[in-house]
């Protein structure tokens, strides 16, 4: 199966892949009562149904469903707020500390590895190693709450708070933002830099680049080979990270800090007991990661194009 095959089947798997989770979805959630139809009033309950499509047969209410998704048109909140929107708003809050923590965590955390892997008598290595392991350990609650608490407490700073009044790029707003970049990034970077150097130490140990090391090879050059190797394995921990990232540390750190992003919305969408909320801001984490890992598996293909073999 050459380059052009590959590609075409991993992207037919993955349009089966969304369409079969998008089918399950609306299989769990036409089963399921939505506790907001029971409301009081006269004509609530018919007027709510009606939004959304409670009345019509079930086959009609699938292809609305996914026509919605097709199309963009996901409905409204319980209070009449276009989905759509919503989303829009509270992903631009959440993706503006968050790109620059994955990209950070993610160019300090493998960089760092790679280099106590080669560097294994340095006194770093045990700093470092201690440090990781903290950082993994920690709560992502408690170490938002102690970093909280010590920029309120021991630096006199009160202005952190996410100020809902302002723009989001205001000065206070950014600053605020701070606070849970850093969170994000302790946890990425600790997991990252473990894994890196664990990965690149392996890599180390192959005969190959022993075998440039007895050449002469240069550090970077070593260093150069030892990174594409572990590009592959690096990239499925960036990605099954980012689910635990979406669905558990976005939602700490944003009610913990009051930042109205997409972890935030989930939260709301649980309080308010929003099916249609909670049914959004599940999915479009769980689609972010199938495609993401499409385009892990056409990054392999160019990294290691040994991959190609290995599909059916």
């Amino acid at each position: 199966m050459n380059r052009k095959q590959y590609l075409t089947y991993r992207l037919a798997w993955t349009i089966v892949s969304v369409w079969g989770v998008l089918s399950a979805i609306f299989v769990a959630f036409a089963l399921t009562p939505d506790p907001n139809q029971y409301c009081r009033g006269v004509g609530c309950r018919e007027s709510y149904r009606a939004a959304r499509n409670y009345n019509e047969p079930p086959l009609d209410r699938y292809l609305t469903w996914m026509e919605g998704f097709l199309t963009l048109d996901l409905g409204t909140t319980v209070r009449g707020e276009p989905l759509a929107d919503v989303l829009a708003e509270a992903a631009t809050v959440t993706l503006t500390y968050l790109v620059p923590s994955i990209i950070f965590a993610v160019t300090i955390g493998v960089g760092v590895g790679l280099f106590l892997a080669m560097r294994p008598e340095s006194r770093l290595l045990r700093l470092v190693r201690s440090a990781a392991y903290v950082g993994f350990a920690i709560p992502t609650f408690v170490g938002a709450l102690a970093l909280f608490f010590f920029a309120t407490e021991h630096f006199n700073v009160h202005t952190l708070d996410y100020d809902h009044e302002q723009a989001l790029f205001a000065s206070r707003n950014l600053v605020a933002l701070m606070l849970p970049a850093g969170v994000l990034t302790v946890n990425l970077l600790a997991v990252q830099l473990r894994y890196a150097r664990s990965k690149s130490t392996d890599i180390l140990q192959e005969d190959f680049i022993r075998a440039m090391y007895a050449n002469g090879a240069s550090t970077a050059t070593l260093a150069k080979h030892v990174l594409k190797n572990a590009t592959s394995s690096l990239l499925s921990l960036f990605f099954s990270e980012l689910v635990g990232v979406m669905f558990v540390v976005l939602v700490v750190v944003e009610v913990i800090f009051n930042i109205p992003g997409f972890g935030q919305l989930l939260y709301r969408g649980i309080q308010n007991r929003d099916s249609g909320l909670i049914l959004t801001t599940t999915i479009l984490p769980i689609l972010l990661v199938m495609f993401g890992n499409l385009l892990q598996d056409v990054a392999y293909s160019f990294i290691d194009p040994r991959i190609e073999s290995e599909a059916p």
